[in-house]
């Protein structure tokens, strides 16, 4: 994700771009300082586009681990670890989203099913490999939640979530 961004920054600089990207353990670092490091994030990014800036942290969906998990879990195994840290945060996790790039649709469904039934506090926007290799990061590949099967681009992502999220904000 961070290459595809950066690529999509180099192709129309000045309208959009990657303004910081931290890898996982810059991202760690991070979190601990805002005592969040039960959060076990991929990445923290922030996205500039158009006047207005996007922060987010990401998560690469591992999928199943293990050979032995049985063909009905394939669709589901690990990803409860993805977001557990956030069902145990009190505080407002300072971001506006919260992205997770699933495997595939079915994990993605399974995901977004879960949040619709035991929501976060976060607001959460989920993308598949298969659509992030198709099409840029920034172009309408994420659903959130909330909003059904319309998929969002990732500067209007505070919009699809709840009002008022954090980590939003104009330069």
């Amino acid at each position: 994700m961070f290459l595809a961004l950066l690529a999509v920054s180099r192709q129309d600089p000045g309208r959009c771009g990657l303004f910081q990207w931290s890898a996982t353990l810059d991202t760690s670092v991070w979190l601990r300082e805002r005592d969040m490091a039960h959060l076990r994030a991929d990445g923290y990014g922030v996205w500039l586009e158009d006047g207005r800036c996007v922060r987010y942290l990401a998560h690469v969906d591992p999928g199943p681990v293990g050979d032995a998990i049985a063909e009905r879990e394939q669709s589901t195994a690990g990803l409860g670890g993805v977001l557990a840290g956030y069902r145990r945060t009190d505080p407002v996790v300072p971001v506006c989203a919260v992205l997770v790039i699933a495997r595939d649709a079915a994990r993605e469904a399974n995901l977004l099913a879960d949040l619709m039934s035991r929501p976060l506090r976060a607001p959460v926007a989920v993308t598949t490999v298969d659509l992030l290799h198709q099409h840029w990061p920034h172009e309408q590949v994420w659903r959130t939640p909330r909003m059904g099967d319309t998929r969002h681009r990732l500067i209007d992502l505070p919009e699809a979530a709840a009002d008022g999220a954090d980590g939003v904000g104009s330069v």
